[in-house]
């Protein structure tokens, strides 16, 4: 069973690399966007609409017609994963036997508090406030110069992001994680994740905050794991 991991606004596919201790039978493969990474030399991407198209090209190299395969995406990497399985359904392409998503509200639920504008002071400050990066870490010229124009991108596309009604509903199942101190979702929006699919939907709250998925990624392991390769039963909380 193959697992594509796509990451949160300004990361790359290190993120998800300590997973993969707690993987037995599951290959896991981090997708990285254009501009990060591997590919740091490459042009970002301005719309999600590209970075969906790149990210499509990518799994379909990596995934043979009629093989299992399952997706998992945190943040930008959730709505990545929806508006990826839309274009793959689109081109008559299989879905993934399961989704796993994260930290993101669902598509129609625009961001309110728009950051990309900022002076890069002011936006590194959201960014430190929304957690997963310190302040110190942009006191690094170097890392600085890396960084914001990435982060900048990744939010620009998160920002100008506009939901356009599909013309049917997802034949899959998706296992949501969420926080309810997350302050870059709103959990009452939550369920509404199970109005874009005809499949089951289900939740499993943790304590902490938007990156909780680092701090847990144990306990989320377990989850997809047993999940995927139904060794045991799995009650959401």
């Amino acid at each position: 069973m193959k697992l594509f991991c796509f990451p949160f606004a300004g990361a790359s596919s290190a993120v998800f690399l300590q997973y993969k201790q707690y993987f037995d039978g599951i290959t896991l493969i981090p997708i990285d966007p254009p501009g990060r990474g591997k590919r740091i030399a490459e042009p970002l991407c301005k719309t999600i609409k590209e970075m969906v198209y790149d990210l499509k090209n990518q799994l379909l190299s990596l995934v043979e017609q009629g093989e299992d395969y399952a997706v998992f995406g945190h943040s930008m990497g959730s709505l990545l994963i929806f508006e990826l399985l839309h274009e793959l359904m689109d081109t008559g392409f299989h879905l993934p036997v399961h989704v796993f998503m994260s930290g993101k509200n669902p598509p129609h639920i625009p961001i309110k508090n728009t950051i990309r504008q900022l002076s890069d002071d002011e936006f590194v400050k959201k960014i430190v406030a929304i957690g997963g990066m310190e302040a110190q870490f942009f006191e690094n010229p170097v890392l600085a110069k890396l960084f914001i124009p990435i982060l900048r991108a990744d939010f620009g596309v998160l920002e100008e992001y506009d939901y356009q009604e599909k013309k049917q509903l997802l034949p899959i199942d998706i296992t949501f994680f969420f926080c309810t101190d997350d302050k870059a979702i709103n959990s009452k929006y939550v369920k509404q994740w199970s109005d874009y699919i005809t499949g089951s939907f289900r939740m499993f709250h943790f304590k902490g905050g938007h990156f909780f998925i680092h701090e847990k990624a144990k306990e989320i392991s377990r989850i997809i794991k047993d999940t995927l390769l139904e060794t045991e039963i799995i009650i959401p909380y």
